[in-house]
């Protein structure tokens, strides 16, 4: 076999394994750029499909950078291709795709479902997605009651406060003026 079917059998097979085994290999995404794997996978095969072709079409008669640039300039448009696709993919995918954490919780409203002895659970809403969740505090909090998230603990728990409710307003007490009672 030849170098550039080892490519095209080795991207073809790394492209499939990403879109089947889908986020077994997002460590690579870390360590190069988001969605480097099927880039890559789609260069190497373009790199390995059209150097076969270019190899099979003009036999020994081609230069080595000949048969080597051919299939480089298009394994790089290909690689550049792909990426502009994965990146509008990835824009026009909805950003509650993903699951809230407890750590973008911190500063927002939750509402509490029961509460009992400092602990608890609360109901948060954030990017569309609402979660039941633990909490714990040290302030009284009553079932229903909205509270702050104020921190989180390394066990995923929240701890709340209180949001002390608006001050009632009172109806400011008039003195009434009446006639003088009559005498008699």
């Amino acid at each position: 076999m030849s170098l550039f079917m080892w490519c095209a059998v080795l991207g073809c097979g790394a492209l499939a394994l990403s879109l089947l085994l889908d986020g077994l290999f997002d460590g690579l995404d870390d360590l190069l750029f988001d969605g480097s794997l099927p880039v890559l996978a789609c260069a190497l095969g373009v790199f390995g499909a059209v150097g076969m072709g270019v190899q099979a079409l003009a036999g020994e008669r081609l230069s080595t950078p000949v048969l080597i640039g051919v299939p480089l300039g298009l394994a790089v448009v290909a690689g550049a291709v792909t990426r502009a696709v994965w990146r509008r993919l990835r824009r026009s995918m909805p950003r509650n795709a993903t699951p809230l954490t407890v750590g973008e919780l911190v500063g927002s409203e939750v509402q509490v479902v029961w509460w009992k002895d400092g602990r608890g659970e609360v109901m948060a809403t954030s990017r569309g997605h609402q979660a039941t969740l633990p909490a714990r505090s040290d302030d009284v909090l009553r079932t229903g009651a909205v509270a702050w998230v104020v921190d989180t603990t390394a066990d995923d728990t929240l701890v709340v406060g209180r949001i002390d409710p608006p001050a009632p307003t009172e109806p400011t007490s008039r003195p009434v003026n009446r006639p003088p009672a009559p005498a008699g």
